[in-house]
């Protein structure tokens, strides 16, 4: 049950799921017994809750693990929902992984069959050292390639989730092949190979936890951000693949200003088509993923005041045919 839910019960309800653990902390009651607090979320919402009397094995298990199966109890502490847990206990990788996909926190599609559309995509480049430059980073650079295929596409707002990253990125190149199909005029292979690694530096910007889950920047992503450390290993993969340098150069420059303008984090401004197409096909994409996570959170007909946004989101009650 998503916790969301939760509050729309009377107090005595029960929940059982997989959830993650917020924060942990082992405290004392009145009667000097040990209690744990913590607070359980997932995307819907974000609650307190008591084990009290806790075990000691099951205060490890909280603090080992952010990902925790939980029984509890619906209560209330001054009007406000609490809960009450009775039973916790480690799920396995594969509940773990279904758990994580349904609170919203692993791609919504499959990471193994994203792969595998990504890497047809890639077969697809006709360019010849274009495509071996991109079959060295995806492929050949097996633990770049073993990271990319899980990590989160931010820390927080759009794609901040598991395998985030690879939707993302798969999001852009789809968009990018259906824009091509539409005018013979864009450079395919170029906007393709700009779609495929125009965030790969995220991978070494965005620090994650054991599961995963973006827990924010690293040192080096701090000082100096995904964008540069990009470039840095697509000039490696271009050197690896010998890429001729005019095409070396306009690849980097896609990746320099794929967010368009300084203010949004590029020195410079796109300078060829292709550029300007993936700064906008990436923006779709950014912006799609945004607007769908403020409206998980809304009942139909309500609207929210979105930070990331920075506007009001409305959710419609009109669902179409």
């Amino acid at each position: 049950m998503r916790l969301g839910e939760v509050t729309k019960h009377p107090k005595g309800f029960r929940i059982a799921g997989i959830y993650q653990v917020a924060r942990f902390e082992v405290k004392t009651a009145k009667n000097g017994k040990a209690y744990g607090d913590c607070v359980v979320s997932d995307p819907s919402f974000e609650i307190p809750a008591k084990y009290w009397d806790i075990p000691a094995e099951s205060a490890a298990l909280f603090q080992q693990n952010s990902i925790l199966g939980l029984e509890a109890t619906l209560d209330y502490f001054k009007e406000s929902p609490q809960l009450t847990i009775d039973r916790v206990y480690v799920p396995s990788p594969q509940e773990i992984d279904q758990s994580l996909q349904s609170l919203g926190l692993m791609a919504p599609r499959d990471i193994g069959g994203m792969y595998r559309q990504l890497e047809d995509i890639i077969a697809g480049v006709r360019h010849n050292r274009l495509r071996q430059m991109l079959v060295w980073i995806f492929s050949t650079n097996t633990s770049f390639a073993k990271q990319f295929k899980r990590h989160p596409g931010a820390v927080r707002n759009h794609h901040a989730y598991i395998g985030g990253l690879l939707q993302h990125t798969l999001e852009v190149a789809e968009a990018a092949l259906d824009h091509c199909a539409r005018n013979d005029r864009i450079n395919k292979d170029l906007l393709l190979a700009a779609a495929l690694v125009h965030d790969i530096g995220k991978v070494r910007e965005i620090a994650v936890d054991a599961l995963g889950l973006p827990v924010g920047f690293t040192k080096e992503g701090k000082l100096l951000r995904h964008i540069s450390l990009g470039m840095e290993l697509v000039g490696q993969a271009c050197r690896e693949a010998q890429v001729e340098e005019e095409v070396d150069v306009i690849l980097k420059h896609c990746i320099l200003s794929h967010h368009g303008q300084a203010e949004w984090g590029s020195p410079v401004a796109p300078m060829l088509l292709e550029a300007e197409l993936l700064h906008y096909l990436d923006n779709l994409s950014a912006k799609t993923e945004q607007f769908v996570r403020e409206q998980e959170r809304l009942e139909p007909g309500d609207f929210t005041k979105s930070y990331v946004l920075r506007r009001e989101v409305y959710r419609t009650s009109f669902a179409g045919d």
